[in-house]
């Protein structure tokens, strides 16, 4: 377990149960089918005996646990002897016999990475076989716990037999987990040719190339492997120098210039006189590390000895170049030979770095050279620390993984029935160390409900653009999971049944890797009374006026699998509506008769109450059996508008109409005599209304605007439904007003709706019209009596409709004489225009002695009507 809370401290993304899983899938091994199967006697039981690694030779590295026991591990890239051993139960004096044996090299995720296979000899009862096997681990695999350093983490050396006969399968196989590491070195000194080892220099603190030796010694004494170790002064007293920063630099000497993609340190290079390469740690490749040394010792006050990886220029003080710390947090050992673990996750300093986009990322994906560092100030010095016993430990970021589905099908599988929707959710996990595609797929054994043209599966996934029963999944990162949903639309009908059902991912990537995960049930169809009714109008399906009739499709389906009657009725949120459902013919029906899996279109004939007012009904419609229950769509419910119903009218009195022959019409004169015309408006709309009115007409342009008018030019709000409102219509009949046949127009326009109006025209008769007006601008004035005659002018003015003649008259007091001068006849006036005036003048006197104030009266009388 401790490899999985160190991974859980360098990746925040990963759960611990994913963690968990890494480490039990590969456990999880299902014997092949052919083994699983088979029945045969105790005599015929072969079974792995053992497994080990190593020879006389050559044999694993070993490490030692906090609790003291010894685990075995390797290098990436070491080579090995596996001898698997195989044992044959039975007497001896029994039938040989000989198996197929296999080895697989399994990653933890859980995918193989080696076979190797192999036929034993003919084995008697009681016999082994043995088959060594030579193994390079090319990944590695390790996780040091920095807490209690214990180790963990591996790949697995699975070992297993098949035989036919075999009827003991629990002994098939055995398991055997060996932690891989990075690099290790015994820290024995420098050594020769090109060796992998550690070198000392001395490097600008703030970056650049090696300028000298550093002050790295090898120790030959007290080491804590190997033969000797290195310390930071040399042997017999010496303490270290002051103002050093100097590496100890994990390097190796070349014959050329080429590092095959490790770095060339040119200042080693010059100081040692041969091509020298840095060995890169390419983070890139890896998943996490950690690096294992042993160490004792002291430092003087403002000193310290630091683990680094650094790259670039390598300034110290770049936390983007050098990730380092210092080895006094562990609180060594300062007794000489008392060693002490130091084990340290460089991505615990790294991911701390406030400028990083991705903390998560190891080391930043970068390339890193690895050393021990002695950095001292100018005050005093000790002998320093010791160091010995290199161990780098990760996990190889591989391109191999495996899925885990983890879903949500029921233990005896689905239970449903037709026409149902069975969603199966699956949570798939990628287990491996990298962005991986994969595809989704499904299936049942029903191959009708395959059909693509009209298929019943579909998957719901990440991929927007594709939901049919092969989807390919957008990448997901390491150990993220995505949701998959199956889902199976039972047809209409279907008969009880049951039916295998899959799901299975396969890699999509171009390697094809094959398939990563299935998981199976089964669905079991149910019988069931079950019916279905859709319509193919919109929610809002109807706008009906009131009184009106319409028809609403809809169809029935039976997706049952039993024959069935229903019976149809429809209801309605408002009283006075009413529906009638119809067949395909027209003809009313309340129930249907129908075969299982089939369906009928039909319609519902649907009438409005007569006064329904504006606003939306509920229309429902349901589908029921006349003894037992039926389940399914078996309500339909839609909505019906109803618009806002406009309709309304005007009309006039007759009163005071004139009637020629059937032609109504108001006759009068031109007079000034006003007539008033009783209008009503009427609402019979199904909603409150209020109304503006104006009134037009086609008297000459001088009267048009006194000519017709009303009092008030809206209306109140008028009930709907024949709310109504009285007003009148004014014709002031205005004097002049020419003789002839005229039309004034009332209208009414709709306040909400002005595109709607409604007019009443009333025809206007205007007779011969016959009137005059005599007057005078002389105020009164004063006469002497018996003086000679005077004269005065008065105006006769023509305020008829035609021209007129008026006859002249005059009333005269006692005394006083008077006579007109300049009329006909003595009389009359000529004839005057409509409108037109003529001035008529009067010569008069008044006799001796009379006196007081006297009145006289000129009458124009006109000729064509003597009345006026």
């Amino acid at each position: 377990m401790g490899w999985l809370l160190m991974l859980m401290r360098r990746l925040s993304s990963i759960s611990l149960v994913t963690l968990l899983l890494l480490q039990t899938l590969a456990l999880n091994y299902v014997p092949d089918v052919e083994a699983a199967s088979a029945r045969g006697g105790s005599k015929d039981d072969f079974s792995i005996f053992s497994i080990e690694l190593g020879n006389e030779s050559s044999s694993t590295e070993r490490w030692i646990q906090p609790d003291g026991s010894i685990q075995g591990y390797m290098l990436q890239n070491d080579e090995i002897e596996v001898i698997v051993t195989v044992y044959k139960d039975g007497a001896v004096t029994g039938t040989q016999k000989q198996t197929d044996a296999k080895l697989e090299i399994v990653h933890p995720i859980g995918f193989v990475i080696e076979t190797f296979t192999w036929t034993t000899d003919l084995m008697p009862g009681g016999g082994k076989d043995q088959n060594a096997i030579l193994w390079n681990p090319q990944v590695a695999h390790s996780v040091l716990n920095t807490t209690n350093n214990e180790l963990t983490g591996g790949l697995i050396l699975r070992a297993s037999v098949n035989f036919t006969n075999d009827d003991r399968n629990d002994n098939d196989i055995m398991e055997k987990q060996v932690p891989i590491a990075v690099y290790k070195d015994l820290m024995d000194g420098e050594a020769s040719g090109s060796t992998i080892t550690f070198r000392p220099a001395r490097y600008p603190i703030g970056g650049g190339d090696a300028n000298d030796y550093g002050s790295w010694y090898e120790d030959t004494g007290d080491s804590a492997v190997g033969d000797s170790h290195w310390r930071m002064s040399l042997p017999g007293g010496n303490t270290y120098p002051s103002s050093a920063f100097d590496r100890l630099v994990y390097s190796y000497r070349n014959p050329t210039q080429d590092c095959s993609g490790d770095a060339l340190d040119s200042g080693l290079a010059q100081i040692e006189g041969i091509w020298v390469c840095r060995v890169l740690f390419k983070s890139q490749e890896y998943i996490s590390t950690q690096v294992h040394l042993q160490a004792w010792g002291t430092m003087g006050a403002g000193d310290a000895a630091y683990l680094e990886f650094w790259n670039g220029n390598g300034n110290f003080s770049d936390p983007l170049q050098s990730v380092n710390w210092d080895v006094a947090a562990i609180n060594p050992s300062p007794v000489p030979g008392q060693w002490k673990n130091i084990s340290w996750d460089p991505q615990t300093v790294w991911s701390q770095n406030p400028a990083l986009l991705n903390p998560d990322l190891l080391l930043g994906g970068n390339s890193w050279s690895f050393g021990v560092v002695l950095r001292s100030d100018s005050s005093g010095a000790t002998q320093g620390m010791h160091f010995d016993d290199f161990v780098q430990f990760g996990i190889s970021k591989v391109d191999g993984y495996t899925l885990s589905a983890n879903c949500d099908n029921p233990v005896g599988g689905f239970e449903t029935v037709p026409n149902d929707l069975v969603s199966w959710k699956c949570l798939v996990t990628n287990n491996g160390y990298k962005n991986v595609q994969f595809r989704a797929q499904t299936n049942v054994t029903n191959a009708s409900w395959m059909d693509p043209v009209v298929p019943q599966l579909r998957l719901d996934t990440t991929n927007p653009n594709d939901n049919d029963f092969n989807v390919v999944i957008p990448p997901i990162g390491p150990f993220e999971t995505t949701e998959v949903w199956a889902n199976l639309s039972i047809p209409p009908g279907s008969d009880v049944q049951i039916q295998d059902w899959e799901l299975w991912f396969t890699d999509a990537s171009s390697a094809n890797t094959g398939e990563k995960a299935r998981v199976t049930t089964t669905v079991s169809i149910n019988s069931q009374y079950s019916v279905k009714l859709t319509s193919t109008a919109p929610q809002i399906a109807l706008t009906m006026n009131p009184g009106e009739s319409q028809l609403l499709p809809f169809t029935v389906f039976n997706t049952g699998n039993l024959d069935s009657t229903f019976q149809l009725a429809a209801t309605f949120s408002e009283d006075l509506w009413s529906g009638t459902v119809q067949d395909e013919l027209g003809n009313a029906i309340t129930s249907i008769f129908m075969l299982k899996g089939t369906s009928a279109n039909l319609n519902l004939l649907v009438s409005a109450e007569e006064q329904a007012s504006p606003g939306q009904v509920d229309l429902s419609i349901r589908a029921s059996r006349t003894s037992g229950d039926v389940v399914g769509t078996t309500l339909l419910t839609r909505i019906i508008d109803v618009p806002i119903y406009r309709d309304f009218d005007l009309e006039a009195s007759f009163a005071l109409f004139s009637d020629d022959n059937g032609r109504l019409f108001v006759e009068g004169y031109a007079n000034d005599q006003e007539k008033s015309i009783l209008m009503t408006l009427h609402n019979s709309g199904n909603d409150e209304e209020s109304y503006n009115i104006s009134v037009t007409n086609d008297f000459p342009l001088k009267y048009r605007q006194s000519g017709a008018y009303v009092d008030t030019l809206q209306s109140p709000l008028l009930d709907e439904w024949d709310g109504s409102w009285p007003f009148y219509l004014k014709l002031p009949m205005p004097t002049g007003l020419p003789e002839g046949f005229y039309e004034v127009i009332v209208t009414a326009t709709n306040v909400d709706d002005p595109s709607l109006t409604v007019n009443e025209v009333i025809p206007v008769e205007i007779r011969k019209t016959a009137s005059v007006n005599v007057e005078t601008d002389i105020s009164d004035q004063s006469y002497i009596p018996g003086d000679i005659a005077q004269s005065m002018t008065f105006e006769v003015t023509n305020n008829g409709n035609i021209p007129d003649t008026f006859d002249m008259s005059l009333n005269l007091p006692q005394g006083m004489n008077a006579q007109f001068t300049n009329l006909v006849d003595g009389q009359f006036t000529p004839i005057i225009d409509s409108g037109a005036s003529y001035n008529v003048t009067v010569e008069f006197s008044f006799d001796t002695g009379v006196s007081g104030n006297l009145q006289m009266v000129i009458i124009g009388k006109s000729v064509y009507d003597d009345t006026v």
